[in-house]
């Protein structure tokens, strides 16, 4: 009798792995992660082994919507081992974007560490996104811990950053609301590219030369322009050709430099370079990937407005002499040393030789912005009447937008080189002519023009603008957010009253000038400033063995600015009527604003102090 055969089970495959990978992609794509998941559960029960890439990919739409309980819940069902570097990656992803943008993604920067204190680091990905994130908050605090997760990520994680990582610090070096710090730009600029050896990008390059630029110191805007030379020339193949190409922050950023020390050779040249640079040699001249935007022309006006004419018709006397011994004048000499223009393009063109004196840079600042108006009309080519010469020339200048921002900065060159009506008509005129708002800039800017006078007889043309603006700006201060929508800054609302105390006392009004100052001390009070900043606790220096937060820090409790101070008024902007007080013998006066000055320094010490004991608990 023979025995029974046993039949050997055959596992039937549903389907193939690439298969299955690719339902769960499809799944994912639709938004469909439910489906996903029972997709994964198949391929579990089915004996299918590869799963890594499914998981990742569901993970990864749970991260990127944020969904940290989903992701948790999903990695307790699936993961049987430790999580490796990509979904340790996705798994602070969703937590940090759980946070709303611009706010400092605590629970992320926990789960960092946390997987640091189990000796499964993160991918250095997972830091970049983290330091990316806190530098985009709107606040020192994070800004100081981007720096501190730096240093700390160097000392336990990943020694070595690479290029990424590097244009991402040496970019931070120069923070747009001031403060650049261009020797640390360089010194992480040389540890890349010399002590590493690493391949620097544009975008390293972009990001050191800005930094140099915005220090605003003529040795390191020099420097700015040496290493853009750098970019160009040291970076060539066989043929000669460069393997970088300026682009747009490149030029925005040796602008910024040029601006920053009035050096409007360097500034017309660049613009020169940006028009041709964005032109092709095609028949019909359209432009192609144009450069120029308003945030290059703003840099282009605030040059102007930053520049120092050398010429002072005040200094050249007239001498009258017939036109046969005549001896040419300052005035024919630089008419005769601008008869060779540099052209920019057909119809608009630069002389040599920079404006040599305050009318010529009024001349070139509104040639500029009516070619801006121009080629941003849009009834260009509509048959309609254009500026002589304009008529048959390509848009150059199309791709700039007249913003507010640009305004203020057109408006800055005529409020330093004209004189106060012009810019008492501009401002009346031109934000209702070009359909922008105003911002609070424009306010400030407007008053501080009038708290700068040039002659005595301007005094009550700046007292009547002054009170003008002001009276727009008051609805700007009580509403808390200007037409932009951003929250007022206190230094703003600092600027604009210390602003209007300057203009009434120029205009020898020194108890209505005392009025606005108890008006600004009655509405922020000293004893606001005496509250202690919200220090978050990951910025504690509080030492313990262990703790959610880096080991190494690059920034100390008392290099961290406060950003939550109240307005407050010191003593340089009450100088000038304190001087004035003390030229009409008015005693009581003088005591009070002594009681302000100090009544203010002494809050913002108490506050300093109170914030220090705080971050140290």
């Amino acid at each position: 009798m023979h025995p029974p055969k046993v039949q050997t089970q055959v596992p039937v495959a549903l389907l193939s792995i690439d298969e299955w990978h690719a339902l769960v992609r499809i799944c994912v794509h639709e938004a469909d992660i439910a489906c996903a998941e029972i997709a994964l559960d198949m391929m579990k029960r089915t004996g299918v082994v590869q799963l890594e890439e499914s998981i990742n990919h569901i993970m990864g739409s749970y991260a990127t919507s944020g969904d940290v309980s989903g992701v948790e819940q999903f990695m307790q069902r699936f993961l049987t081992e430790r999580p490796t570097e990509r979904q340790r990656h996705l798994h602070i992803k969703a937590h940090e974007y759980s946070y709303p943008p611009s706010t400092i993604p605590t629970s992320a920067l926990t789960l960092l560490h946390h997987y640091e204190n189990q000796s499964l680091p993160a991918p250095m990905s997972s830091y970049t996104r983290l330091i990316t994130s806190l530098f985009n908050a709107s606040s020192h605090h994070a800004h100081a811990q981007a720096w501190d997760l730096f240093a700390h990520m160097r000392y336990v994680a990943h020694p070595e950053p690479d290029v990424l990582l590097y244009t991402l610090m040496i970019r931070a070096c120069a923070p747009p609301s001031g403060g650049a710090e261009p020797e640390r730009a360089l010194d992480l600029f040389t540890e890349m590219t010399v002590d590493r050896g690493l391949y620097p990008t544009e975008g390293a390059y972009s990001a050191v030369i800005l930094a140099c630029a915005r220090s605003g110191t003529k040795s390191y805007v020099n420097e700015a322009f040496r290493l853009a030379k750098q970019m160009l020339d040291a970076h060539r193949d066989a043929h000669g050709q460069s393997a970088f190409r300026p682009e747009g922050r490149t030029f925005s950023a040796l602008l910024e430099g040029a601006k920053r020390i009035g050096d409007l050779a360097r500034v017309r040249w660049i613009l020169a370079e940006l028009v041709r640079a964005t032109r092709l040699d095609s028949p019909d001249g359209e432009v192609v990937n144009p450069l120029i935007d308003d945030s290059i022309m703003m840099h282009v006006f605030h040059a102007y407005a930053t520049y120092r004419p050398p010429f002072k018709r005040s200094l050249a006397p007239l001498v009258e002499q017939s036109h046969s011994t005549a001896t040419p004048t300052v005035s024919d000499q630089l008419s005769e040393s601008q008869t060779s223009p540099t052209e920019v393009h057909e119809g608009l063109s630069f002389s040599q030789l920079p404006p040599q004196s305050r009318q010529e840079v009024i001349a070139e600042v509104q040639s500029l912005f009516q070619h801006i108006r121009t080629d941003t009309a849009p009834s260009r080519g509509s048959g309609e009447s254009t500026p002589a010469g304009l008529d048959d020339l390509p848009p150059t200048f199309q791709n700039v937008q007249i913003s507010t921002r640009l305004l203020n900065a057109y408006l800055s060159a005529h409020y330093v080189h004209a004189s106060l009506d012009v810019g008492r008509r501009l401002f009346r005129s031109l934000y209702l002519e070009c359909g922008v708002a105003k911002n609070e800039r424009s306010y400030v800017e407007a008053l501080e023009r009038c708290a700068k006078l040039r002659s005595p007889r301007d005094k009550d043309n700046a007292l009547a603008f002054a009170e003008e603006v002001w009276a727009e700006w008051v609805g700007v201060e009580n509403a808390g957010k200007p037409p932009s929508g951003k929250t007022l800054s206190p230094r703003i609302i600092e600027r604009a009253h210390a602003a209007m105390v300057r203009v009434l006392t120029l205009a020898e009004q020194p108890q209505r000038a005392l009025a606005h100052l108890r008006a600004f001390v009655a509405r922020y009070p000293p004893i606001a400033l005496r509250k202690p900043a919200d220090v978050p606790s990951i910025r504690s220096t509080r030492t313990v063995l262990t703790a959610d937060r880096p080991l190494v820090r690059l920034t100390s409790a008392v290099e961290v600015p406060d950003d939550t101070v109240p307005p407050l008024i010191s003593f340089d902007d009450l100088e000038i009527l304190h001087h004035r007080l003390v030229a009409l013998g008015d005693k009581e006066g003088l005591a009070y604003v002594k009681y302000v000055c100090y009544a203010y320094q002494g809050a913002l010490k108490r506050r300093r102090n109170a914030t220090l004991r705080v971050g140290g608990s």
